[in-house]
């Protein structure tokens, strides 16, 4: 049974809309043991609801049941394990935050475009299309702020690979904090 939260009061507005959950990349431990200082260092309000992660759906407009889980791993299933790069810091003088750029984009996309046929989301506008894929360090600081730890951290910042070989369902409990209810594994992975 999913925990989803019963007690939304404390939540921003923009906040209520993930109720539901969302399914994401979680890299593997030896990645996030990397990226997840860096988010704790400068950005630790993020840091504390959700570790290390490449967002690929909105939020669910439904609640996660059996057949919808079903549903889900016969979409992926058609999907085999990648590699996926963070090499280069990214941020913006139009938007703040600082985050990886992920390469290649197109696994995600095809597993965002798949994803969003699914019950899970009807009846929802899919917001995120235009959002590059990425690995968020930094995201409630100033645009100034963001191009300055850019600029600070690019030399220095982790690079590396991993292999997506799982998508992962998140809940927020009350205190907007997330956490894992379902890996899904892609393709022959599944076990």
């Amino acid at each position: 049974m999913i925990r989803y939260a019963q007690n939304t009061d404390s939540w921003e507005d923009w906040q209520l809309d993930y109720r539901l959950g969302l399914i994401l990349i979680m890299p593997p431990k030896e990645v996030s043991d990397l990226i997840d200082p860096l988010r704790e260092r400068y950005d630790p309000k993020s840091h504390a609801t959700c570790s290390t992660h490449i967002s690929v759906s909105d939020p669910l407009s439904l609640e996660m049941t059996p057949d919808l889980e079903t549903e889900i791993r016969a979409i992926l299933q058609d999907f085999q394990p990648f590699e996926l790069h963070f090499r280069t810091l990214h941020a913006s003088s139009k938007h703040p935050g600082v985050s990886y750029s992920i390469h290649p984009e197109e696994p995600i996309r095809a597993l965002q475009e798949a994803l969003h046929k699914s019950r899970a989301f009807a009846g929802k506008v899919y917001k995120r299309r235009h959002i590059p894929p990425h690995m968020t360090i930094a995201e409630f600081i100033s645009i100034p702020e963001s191009l300055k730890l850019c600029d600070q951290l690019q030399d220095t910042a982790p690079k590396g690979s991993f292999l997506c070989d799982r998508l992962e369902f998140i809940v927020p409990d009350d205190n907007m904090r997330w956490h894992r209810e379902i890996t899904f594994m892609l393709g022959s992975s599944e076990t």
